[in-house]
């Protein structure tokens, strides 16, 4: 399939690719939001990054908050939440981000172009803005579990 290049299309993929996983990995049903995500100001947020390279040369984030992904370890793992310890937490974010990118190269493959992923990154921290760099264009994507925002960002390089 080629590479999207209306957004609405990007879109359609992203919204199929985090609902399936989200709904497949944790049972749990997520909303496509046009509202936009809210993070409290003094709020941990973390962000799996995995980068896409071959057909495509992106990087996809998912951005939770910490209490929310302590649930997601919680559903994912199996795990009391007074057991969860931070590796616990960065595993299953970077798992779910892997298999959203995952998900996505499939969307981007042509045949006899290889696309590899990157190992997964996680960032935590406070009120985090994620810049892109010149010649990348960024998306931006919210879903809401209840009042539990989940982003998902992708960003690609110009060809």
């Amino acid at each position: 399939m080629p590479m999207p290049t209306l957004e609405h299309d990007l879109q359609l993929y992203i919204d199929d690719t985090v609902i399936s996983v989200f709904d497949t990995m944790l049972a749990m049903e997520l909303h496509p939001s046009d509202r936009g995500a809210h993070f409290k100001p003094n709020e941990t947020q973390v962000i799996g990054m995995v980068g896409l390279a071959g057909g495509v040369t992106a990087v996809v984030c998912l951005r939770v908050t910490l209490t929310f992904a302590g649930r997601l370890t919680e559903g994912m793992m199996g795990i009391e939440p007074d057991d969860i310890v931070d590796g616990d937490i960065n595993d299953v974010i970077g798992e779910l981000t892997n298999i959203c990118a995952g998900k996505l190269k499939s969307c981007f493959r042509n045949p006899g172009q290889s696309c590899s992923l990157s190992l997964p990154t996680l960032v935590r921290g406070h009120s985090i803005d994620l810049e892109s760099m010149s010649g990348t264009e960024r998306h931006s994507y919210t879903f809401y579990h209840g009042d539990e925002p989940v982003v998902v960002e992708f960003y690609s390089l110009h060809r």
